[in-house]
């Protein structure tokens, strides 16, 4: 999982808007993972697969442009 110093904001290099934004969409998907395998163990019946669609959205945003 990625940390959040791994952000953008924290690199002292400069990097395009797209980068960024490719960027925080992959954080963003690590963290939906981690919360669709908390759902599960949870034994949750809906919410790892709404989290699940989530988590291909921000997967599909981010190989965009």
């Amino acid at each position: 999982m990625r940390k959040l110093e791994g952000l953008p904001e924290a690199d002292v290099y400069a990097q395009s808007p797209d980068t960024e934004r490719r960027e925080r969409l992959e954080y963003l998907a690590d963290l939906l993972s981690e919360l669709q395998a908390l759902a599960e163990r949870e034994g949750c019946a809906r919410l790892p697969k709404l989290i699940a669609q989530s988590r291909d959205e921000a997967i599909s945003e981010s190989l965009r442009r």
